[in-house]
């Protein structure tokens, strides 16, 4: 950046905090309405598309073996078949050998999950083939195989692209086309090396999923995943809580025969609702079309705030006994921290038993019938990957930075999460815990009663891995006091160990030397990676209240209900013009800054934020008490702060305020009272609305369609003077 070698383009509703200033040399912020991430990408794409600066020769490998010895280290579905043959029983599925009549090769053996052949239109021959046996593929062929009207998968992406002209893309977004314009060809200008797109948190819209999509499609485009410069594999480390070099950490003698491959998860997630026992005994009693209670959502793995839906709503089964550990999911859901929600939580019949394991009485803990003191980063363990998109190799490490501040029991532990989860697996005699729960790689076995037990030998994992480290210097030793380390953390070790286990903890972890980290072109720990420009699970995500098929492509989607109904024809976009941008701002974050007094006198509430002009029509000034409601009746009141910061039609919310718990309220423990402190719950909570079409029986507030996460940003608002 300093040297003019980089620059970076940031879209993004708020001018929020970080690297991107107005006078920063190289950043550009450009202001984009919410949720409208993916006919912004689109359009970018349009303009790549119009131009061939996209790099075909990577979107024709049609596996990864091809595309790394093209000197590539992903690949894309591009050229795979789609069937669109609506007669077909496979219609909107990848196209599979048995559909084109070739031939699969023999199984292998060893393999535990059976392998998946996709058919594509060979280059060199022009004839069908298997994707693991074609170098080259025609990404935009159309046409017949075996009599079966097909199409590859990268003209879905082209059809959406082409839906709007760049002009309405840039009337969507509030971005001028210009600007679109610029950063295409910005973004294909540098080859594979030196371009890429990723961004966090797109699903925290009501048509977030798309939005998500947008990363890889252009990625895709030019190839850059894995590449020097480029878009870098992360989450590279090694093996520490798992099987390792020293412990077999997720080995467990006596574990059970337990699978939740056929299971229903009460989120509702990894299932179509026709798949479901509830709608197979429901067509056999004679119902024609039967409607779900609330939606299935095959496309994401699990969902915490679809998990607190589906108790509130008890769907698809109760819950018995909820247990939550460090989470505040009550308001992390926008629109879910409301009366009938808290209500149902409180009620037994509706949830029997409730234990929350945390550090502070939350929103969420405060309605438990039991707590479980919790210790904070600085009194726990952890052995992490790197979460950013950094191309080096290494894990970190958490260690107790000081003794913890909770209940010390009788047996000299502290309470904890890991200290509750060892008792309670101790009282069911569950395997795994207490005595010989522990294997070593040579056939010994050591206890597990608490957090140390594990994660002492989950770093020694660490710092055996490949080559082990040297012994921790004396110097370091004394430095950082580690002679004065518990007793039973040593006793948690071999005397071997002990020494390089201490050099990766005073070193806050063990990092491989970067300059190994690349290798010809490619990252040294690619792995194979597939863009998916066709995803067959959305594909089959036929609604059940009306039918629509989602688009298996990124598409642009204007956000919409459970039935696919978009909001703006459900209300008035005139009377409620304004869309919401729920950030996460520098002062106030999800867990402890909101019991911090110096956060909270840096920065005493959050504020209305609202666009210059946008207050200049409304005629709201800064400073001034505004009100601002949403369809379903959900009304928010503040004050405004007024800037350029924040695109037009959307005002801004600081994430992290509007506390109802979190010690802003009374709490009694053990006969004592101790007075909450109001000014923790000072400011506004994002109350996001309510999804009509499901009926007033039901809590469900809006939520994309297809992943189900909250739509924290997004919606339809008035605002106006209080």
């Amino acid at each position: 950046m300093a040297s003019g070698e980089c620059t970076i383009d940031v879209v993004d509703p708020v001018l929020g905090n970080g690297c991107v200033t107005p006078t920063a040399s190289g950043i550009s912020w450009t202001p984009i309405k919410t949720a409208t991430n993916s006919a912004f990408a689109l359009g970018v794409i349009q303009k790549i598309l119009d131009d061939k600066t996209y790099n075909a020769p990577f979107l024709s490998y049609p596996n990864y073996k091809s595309a790394f010895a093209g000197g590539f280290a992903s690949y894309t579905n591009a050229s795979h078949l789609v069937i669109v043959d609506e007669g077909h029983p496979n219609y909107r599925k990848l196209m599979r050998a048995a559909d084109a009549g070739l031939e699969e090769p023999a199984a292998d053996p060893k393999a535990t999950t059976p392998v998946p052949y996709y058919v594509v239109i060979d280059k060199g021959s022009g004839q069908p083939a298997l994707h693991t046996q074609s170098d080259a593929a025609e990404f935009e062929y159309e046409g017949v195989v075996n009599g079966v009207k097909v199409r590859s998968s990268f003209l879905f992406l082209k059809d959406n692209a082409y839906e709007y002209t760049l002009e309405e893309y840039s009337q969507i977004t509030g971005i001028p086309v210009a600007t679109i314009e610029r950063i295409a060809k910005e973004f294909t200008s540098h080859g594979t090396r030196a371009s890429a797109r990723l961004g966090f948190g797109g699903t925290a819209t009501a048509n977030g999923t798309d939005g998500v999509l947008a990363y890889p499609a252009l990625n895709g485009l030019i190839g850059c995943v894995q590449m020097t410069g480029g878009c870098n594999c992360y989450r590279i480390g090694t093996k520490t809580t798992a099987d390792g070099a020293r412990y077999l950490l997720s080995t467990i003698e006596g574990k059970p025969a337990v699978s939740t491959k056929n299971a229903t998860y009460i989120c509702r997630t990894q299932k179509l609702f026709s798949k479901t026992d509830e709608y197979k005994k429901r067509v056999a009693a004679g119902e024609e079309n039967p409607k779900p209670k609330l939606p299935w959502l095959n496309v994401p793995s699990t969902s915490d705030n679809q998990t607190l839906i589906s108790i509130v709503n008890e769907y698809p089964y109760r819950a018995k006994i909820l247990v939550s550990w460090m989470t505040n999911t009550l308001q992390a859901t926008s629109g879910a921290l409301r009366e009938r929600v808290i209500e149902k939580l409180k009620d037994t019949s509706v949830v029997p038993l409730h234990i929350a394991c945390d550090v502070a009485v939350g929103e969420h803990a405060h309605l438990a019938d039991y707590i479980v003191p919790d210790t904070t980063p600085f009194e726990s363990f952890g052995v992490v990957t790197q979460e950013g998109y950094w191309r080096g190799k290494g894990n970190t490490v958490r260690w107790q930075a000081k003794q913890p501040d909770t209940v010390k029991l009788s047996d000299g532990r502290f309470a904890s999460f890991e200290a509750f989860c060892v008792d309670v697996a101790k009282v069911c005699d569950l395997p795994g815990f207490g005595k010989d729960a522990i294997a070593s790689v040579e056939g010994v076995s050591y206890p597990l009663n608490d957090a140390a037990d594990f994660f002492l030998k989950a770093v020694a994992n660490l710092a055996y891995a490949d080559t082990p480290v040297a012994d921790v210097l004396d110097e370091d030793v004394k430095l950082q006091a580690l002679d004065e380390l518990p007793a039973s953390w040593h006793e948690a070790l071999t005397a071997e160990e002990w020494p390089k286990v201490l050099n990766v903890l005073s070193r806050g972890g063990r990092f491989w030397p970067i300059e190994t980290s690349q290798k010809n072109g490619r990252s040294a720990y690619a792995k194979e990676y597939l863009i998916n420009y066709y995803s067959e699970k959305k594909a089959l995500n036929k609604n059940p209240y009306s039918g629509v098929y989602p688009s298996a492509a990124l598409r642009y989607v204007r956000e919409d209900f459970c039935d696919r109904t978009p909001i703006a024809e459900v209300y008035d976009e005139k009377e409620w013009s304004f869309r919401s941008t729920n950030y996460k701002p520098r002062f106030r974050s999800v867990s402890m800054q909101a019991n911090s007094p110096i956060m909270r006198d840096l920065c005493k509430k959050n504020y209305l934020e609202l666009n210059l002009k946008d207050a200049t029509d409304l005629g709201i000034k800064d400073g001034d008490a505004i009100r601002i409601t949403n369809p379903t009746g959900d009304v928010m009141e503040g004050e405004a702060m007024v800037r350029a910061g924040i695109a037009q039609g959307t005002f801004g919310v600081a994430y992290g305020y509007g506390h109802l718990a979190y010690g802003a309220q009374d709490t009694e423990i053990d006969g004592k009272l101790t007075k909450g402190d109001p000014s923790i719950g000072s400011g506004v909570h994002l109350q996001t609305m309510l999804d009509p079409t499901l009926g007033d029986d039901v809590i469900y507030p809006h939520a994309d369609s297809d992943a189900g996460s909250p739509g924290r940003s997004g919606g339809m608002y008035k605002i106006e003077k209080a």
